[in-house]
Formats: structure tokens, C-alpha cells, sequence
């Protein structure tokens, strides 16, 4: 605790006494009502723009983990003190079979984009094909690196299982390849933190949370302390107007912690849950810090890629591996069901 947070909390205390008495009296005694007291406190604890805050994470972190896809994570990646503080982009949509190639493609080598785009298309997750974010990450990460000397050139590690589709004809082809986050865990052991680098982590939410079973829980067994979690406001379960007022006036990206806020001392119940998380009572279960990118009823929803759509050899590709796992109808290896969602969905997530 801050002596500026200890001379807050004396005067609360002395001013709840004095309440007692009278209102009047306590506006003699400390100069200020209970309701200012309480917006002196919120301001101490005033989120942060988001990038100052990564950046300053990874001083004392080897890992700052993110729920993507975001936007505000390109943006960092074209910030020139990225480069300088962090070696790795550690992703979810990238097929480990591929990482040779996508090494040749991050650091300016002869491989086109249609090339380098099975990295990204060809994972156990078809939604990581249909993704404008993953669309741009790379490009933007090879040209970021156009302007690096050979030694600082950010890496792209792509943490999928090595799954070969040529290979899948029926859904037990598919089961070796669906511990995703074992095989993620692995590949951060091995090439951030045994060779002491320091990396950013894209990846859905659930596998980073320090806790129930992720990737991060299982690499924490032995490498703790070392990954700071940010998960992303997306609306609170319950009483979302009146706790995102309180937002008001936060720079738009910013990041505030949960340790010794009030997000953090908020019930576990104002935030989504995640299968396998163990009951908590405060804060988000397994995360280190909340990334607020607007309210809810503005948060715009991510687009699917158009190169994806006009590929009509992909396409016919992703059809044939619905049919070979038995994927049911509306299941999410049907390139239909992001057709269908597409046309049905408006340009905000929540909302049109």
C-alpha cells in the first residue's frame, strides 16, 4: 500500500466515525464527503493505456499472454518498443508442421503470402482460416522486421499441432492432433523459456488463464510466476451499465490490474467462466489484468477474411475435412456456418 493510499484510508475511517455524528461534522473534520473519498480512491486506481502497460509488463515478465484476435495487439507489434523488449509472438492459429516456412516468410525470405498461408489455414481450428486478424498479423510482423537488424527480428511461433490434412480421411485421423494445449505448452518451454527469450502470447482466453487445465497452467508447473494473463472486457455477466460507467473516462485501449482494484474485488459471478476453472470468489478467475477496449455496446465484431471467401479451391478443401471428421450440420468445420454467420451478424458484437 501506497502513503497515498494509507492517508486515504485513515481519513475513510475517521470520516465513517464522525458520520455517526453527523454529516456536517464530518465535512468540518476531513473537507470532503464519503462519495468524494470513494472517487479519490478510483482515480489512485485509474487504468493505464494499453501499450504503456504491456510494455511495462515485460519488465518484469518473460510472457504477457492475450486474448486474441484484437486489434490492439497489432498496433503494439507496430510500436518500435515492441522490438526492442520482446523476442516471440507465440500464436494459435499457426500449424507447428510449418514452422520452417513461416520462419523464411517473418524474416524477408523468398515466400509469398499465398505461400506462407497454410500456416494459419491449415490448423485444427477452421476458424483461424476465416480470421482477418491472422490475415494481417504476419504481413505486419515481416514488415516490422524489414526494419530490425538480423539479431532482433521478432519470431512468430506457431503453437498448433503439427496436423498434416492430406492425411485426415476419417475422425480418428484427427485425435492425435487434439491436445492443443499440451502441444502449445510444449513449444513455449522449448522455444521461449529454455532459451531465456521473452514473448507475447495470442491465443483464446482459455488458454492462458493460470489455472483449470491451459496451456499456461500446464507450462507454470515448471516455469511459475513468469506469464502475466489479460483478458478482455466483453461486458459484465450482470449489472453490465452501471459497473461500465464506472469505466468512464479510461483511455481507450487501457488495462487495469485486479490485484488491488476494484475490478479485482469484484465477485468472480460479474465475470464469464471458463470449463474447468476452480471457484473463485474475486476477480477474473486465472487472470492478471482486464483490457478495455470500449463498452460493450460498441465493441465492433471481427470481420471474416475475404481472401478466405474467394478461395474456392480452400473452400472445397475445408468441406472435404468436415466430411472426413463427420463434423454435424452447423458444426464449426463447415466453411457454411461462418457463411451463415456473416450475412446474420451486424458490425458490433453485441449489437447492430
Amino acid at each position: 500500500m501506497t502513503r497515498a493510499t494509507s492517508r486515504l484510508t485513515v481519513a475513510a475511517v475517521a470520516a465513517g466515525a464522525l458520520l455517526a455524528a453527523g454529516l456536517a461534522a464530518t465535512t468540518a473534520f476531513t473537507g470532503t464527503t464519503p462519495t468524494a473519498a470513494r472517487a479519490s480512491q478510483e482515480t489512485h486506481e485509474s487504468a493505464q493505456d494499453a501499450q504503456t502497460a504491456i510494455l511495462a509488463a515485460f519488465d518484469k515478465y518473460e510472457v504477457v499472454a492475450g486474448a486474441a484476435p484484437n486489434d490492439v495487439y497489432l498496433d503494439l507489434i507496430r510500436n518500435p518498443k515492441f522490438a526492442e523488449q520482446v523476442d516471440d509472438i507465440a500464436v494459435e492459429c499457426g500449424n507447428s508442421r510449418y514452422q520452417p516456412l513461416l520462419d523464411r516468410y517473418i524474416t524477408g525470405g523468398d515466400v509469398t503470402l499465398a505461400q506462407v498461408r497454410k500456416v494459419w489455414r491449415d490448423t485444427t481450428q477452421p476458424s483461424c482460416g476465416f480470421s482477418a486478424f491472422y490475415e494481417r498479423l504476419f504481413p505486419v510482423v515481416r514488415q516490422v522486421n524489414m526494419t530490425l537488424p538480423p539479431g532482433r527480428k521478432l519470431r512468430i511461433l506457431a503453437c498448433d499441432p503439427p496436423i498434416n490434412w492430406d492425411t485426415v480421411h476419417r475422425p480418428e485421423d484427427l485425435a492425435p492432433f487434439e491436445e492443443r494445449d499440451h502441444t502449445i505448452a510444449t513449444v513455449m518451454e522449448k522455444e521461449v523459456f529454455a532459451k531465456h527469450r521473452k514473448a507475447l502470447m495470442l491465443f483464446g482466453i482459455s488458454h492462458l488463464l493460470h489455472s483449470g487445465g491451459s496451456a499456461v497452467a500446464m507450462y507454470e508447473q515448471k516455469y511459475p510466476g513468469r506469464t502475466y494473463t489479460i483478458a478482455t472486457h466483453m461486458g459484465f455477466q450482470k449489472d453490465n451499465d452501471r459497473l461500465e460507467a464506472r469505466m468512464t473516462g479510461w483511455p481507450v485501449p487501457s488495462i487495469m490490474p485486479f490485484s488491488g482494484t476494484w475490478l479485482g474485488r469484484l465477485d468472480s459471478s460479474y465475470f464469464e467462466s471458463r470449463p474447468g476453472q476452480p471457484a473463485a470468489t474475486k476477480g477474473y478467475p486465472g487472470a492478471d489484468a482486464y483490457l478495455y477496449i470500449g463498452p460493450r455496446a460498441l465493441i465492433p465484431r471481427q470481420p471474416i477474411a475475404a481472401a478466405t471467401v474467394l478461395d474456392t479451391a480452400y473452400i472445397a478443401e475445408l468441406r472435404r475435412r468436415a466430411a472426413a471428421i463427420q463434423d454435424p450440420p452447423g458444426g464449426l468445420m463447415h466453411p457454411e456456418t461462418f457463411f451463415r454467420r456473416e450475412l446474420e451478424s451486424g458490425p458490433l458484437e453485441f449489437g447492430s
